[in-house]
């Protein structure tokens, strides 16, 4: 691939793109982190506790790439994600005593969706890297990590998918099974 040539950067426009990430993490990790308590002991626990390791680890990247651009992140808006993200936990799932199968695979379409996101960050830092004097290969390193992580969502998903719309009783219990769900 060829070197991009790009115009004079407008670090405002990289203050907000940045803190537009930085907030879509903070909330993706929030339910991440609730998901890996909700499927402990199920298949989907190692998958999700990989996930939200690294996760953590590339909103520290966004952060650090604000500390070497010199731009100032919200920090009230990561907080608003976080809470918008603990109030969508109180949906209607079609179910009242017991869990959806819909509701695990709406979270992982909502976790594929966030991951897609940041890897067009990775991307469109990518493009600016000889601007911004950021570590190209660094960048697309994170969006080869996007890429593995939207493949990890996508193969839970292919399982959950087959009893999305299942009636309760088709559906196994996940305190006698390993399954997803």
């Amino acid at each position: 691939m060829g070197q991009h040539t790009t115009p004079p950067v407008d670090l405002r426009l990289v203050q907000i793109y940045l803190s537009d990430h930085l907030t879509g993490a903070s909330g993706v990790i929030s339910r991440v982190g609730w998901m890996v308590e909700r499927y402990a002991g199920t298949s989907a626990e190692p998958v999700l506790l990989r996930l939200l390791e690294e996760l953590r680890q590339e909103r520290r990247v966004v952060r650090g790439l604000a500390d070497h651009l010199g731009v100032r992140l919200s920090p009230w808006k990561p907080v608003a994600a976080v809470a918008a993200e603990r109030a969508g936990r109180l949906k209607v799932n079609g179910r009242l005593t017991s869990k959806s199968p819909l509701s695990l695979h709406l979270e992982l379409e909502a976790l594929r969706s966030g991951i897609s996101g940041k890897r067009s960050l990775w991307a469109t830092l990518e493009v600016w890297s000889g601007t911004l004097r950021l570590d190209r290969a660094r960048l697309v390193a994170l969006r080869a990590q996007a890429d593995d992580q939207v493949r990890a969502v996508d193969e839970l998903a292919e399982r959950v998918r087959t009893v999305a719309l299942a009636t309760e009783a088709a559906v196994p219990d996940v305190t006698a099974d390993a399954s997803p769900i």
